[in-house]
């Protein structure tokens, strides 16, 4: 940083002593005439002074331009670096997410529910989520609702069922849309009103359909105390898309 400010200083110097010696330079022009002892000096120095005032401003405004350049590519530098940094975090986070965990956890899996289990739990722990919860889209006739199937972190008490209808709430919302949902900064309370999380504290939910091309198979929820990134989200749609193959293999 020191080099940094002694290169400025110096720049700021020599542009001083540039202009410094444009005065001196056009002081000693004024005084050729006189110097060489030409009565009409001036008349016939006029073209030369001309030429040569020309050049000095040239060179002033080139001189100008140069460092306003360089604190343009300064700027511009430090911009793409902190851009490359920026790039660089995302995707060494985005590759810590490990979809091939999802996959094998659901190796064995045979039932139902033991999918939407073990899918949950590993969701759960590689995003590092403080509740999670997941659901089964169920068809009885007429009738379609989104049942809760398992939770993760999540105390539930014993016999307690929680169901939406389609177009209930955020869960049953997205059963309906097929659409996944990212609540940033939700307000306090909020979770526990529209969602099936309960009395719950983090302050970020993600909502994520379980889809089979244009069919709803199941949802889940995942609650933070940080919010759901580019990076974490697109785990959860690869998850969930994972889950949705899973579900429909065993029909």
């Amino acid at each position: 940083m020191q080099i940094v400010k002694d290169k400025l200083r110096s720049s700021h110097v020599l542009t001083a002593l540039f202009f410094l010696g444009i005065l001196f330079s056009v002081y000693f022009l004024y005084r050729i005439p006189s110097t060489l002892y030409l009565t009409d000096g001036f008349y016939r120095l006029i073209p030369l002074y001309i030429v040569i005032a020309a050049t000095f401003m040239l060179g002033a405004a080139a001189l100008i331009f140069a460092l306003e350049y360089k604190k343009e590519l300064v700027v511009i530098r430090d911009r793409v670096v902190s851009n490359k940094d920026e790039e660089n975090a995302q995707t060494a986070q985005a590759t810590s997410y490990n979809i091939g965990l999802v996959h094998s956890a659901l190796k064995e899996a045979k039932k139902t529910t033991d999918i939407l289990h073990k899918g949950l739990q590993t969701i759960g722990k590689v995003l590092q989520v403080g509740q999670g919860a997941i659901y089964q889209v169920v068809k009885n006739d007429d009738l379609t609702t989104v049942n809760f199937t398992d939770g993760y972190a999540l105390p539930l008490e014993e016999g307690k069922t929680i169901q939406f209808d389609l177009g209930d709430g955020l869960i049953g919302q997205v059963a309906a849309d097929g659409k996944i949902i990212n609540l940033d900064e939700i307000p306090e309370g909020y979770i526990n009103i529209i969602s099936g999380l309960g009395n719950s504290s983090p302050r970020y939910l993600l909502v994520v359909p379980i889809k089979k091309e244009n069919e709803v198979l199941g949802v889940f929820e995942l609650a933070s105390f940080s919010s759901f990134d580019n990076a974490k989200q697109k785990f959860a749609e690869q998850a969930a898309q994972v889950l949705a193959d899973k579900l429909s293999s065993k029909n």
